[in-house]
């Protein structure tokens, strides 16, 4: 029976130690965590399971990184779109990304003039979750050019609607870099995540292989799940 226990525990954490899961899992808070658990657990017995059927839920997720980094693989379109809707509608989200409070386009002279913009703006409003729960706001403007018709204001907001960037003041990010010095994979890549912003999938999947981390711990699951398929 111990032993059958300390498989189980191998298994589900890998080589990550149980101090640093409970002091990471603490910090990000249990109902994120089971949030967190439960799209890693979905995508292994879903996605991986399904593309993968033959194979170890490791060799898995080392096949589809591979996949991944040659461009051999498509990845919104593997999640279920039960877990995509309970991501979106999670705290959790809001822990991991800054997104639009709201969005729209200045065209006032007089405005664009104390903005020392000569083209009419794009105008960014974006909420960052604080660990305290409580949220700060910040407004990035870009300028669009001369030619941008009125009539397509909709459709340039539109597409601007999803674009999420880190937020560095939510319980994620503070997670992380708590344990970041237990790692030194993790260590690197969030200096890299701190000065770059979001990082390309492909990135990722390539230093993850190039790493040789390994595909049965605890926090590089989760980073894939959150930094790659989410």
């Amino acid at each position: 029976m111990k032993h059958s226990l300390l498989l189980i525990l191998i298994l589900t954490f890998g080589c990550s130690n149980q101090k640093d899961i409970k002091e990471f899992e603490a910090i990000l808070g249990k109902e994120n965590s089971e949030t967190l658990t439960y799209i890693v657990n979905d995508f292994e017995s879903d996605v991986l399971k399904r593309k993968y059927p033959n194979i170890s839920t490791k060799k898995a997720y080392n096949q589809f990184l591979k996949e991944l980094s040659q461009n051999q693989t498509e990845i919104r379109q593997k999640v279920s779109e039960d877990s995509r809707n309970l991501f979106e509608k999670s705290n959790l989200k809001l822990e991991i990304y800054s997104v639009p409070d709201s969005i729209w386009i200045e065209r006032d002279s007089e405005k664009l003039a104390i903005n020392k913009y000569n083209n009419p703006t794009l105008k960014i409003k974006r909420k960052y979750l604080r660990a305290d729960g409580t949220f700060r706001y910040g407004t990035s403007i870009s300028s669009l050019q001369d030619q941008e018709p009125i009539d397509e204001d909709a459709i340039i907001i539109e597409s601007h609607k999803n674009w999420n960037e880190l937020n560095y003041d939510g319980r994620y990010s503070i997670a992380l870099n708590a344990i970041a010095n237990k790692s030194d994979f993790l260590n690197e890549y969030l200096k890299v995540r701190d000065a770059s912003g979001i990082i390309d999938p492909k990135y990722i999947a390539e230093r993850m292989l190039e790493s040789k981390v390994d595909l049965n711990d605890y926090f590089i699951k989760r980073l894939i799940i959150t930094e790659i398929v989410y």
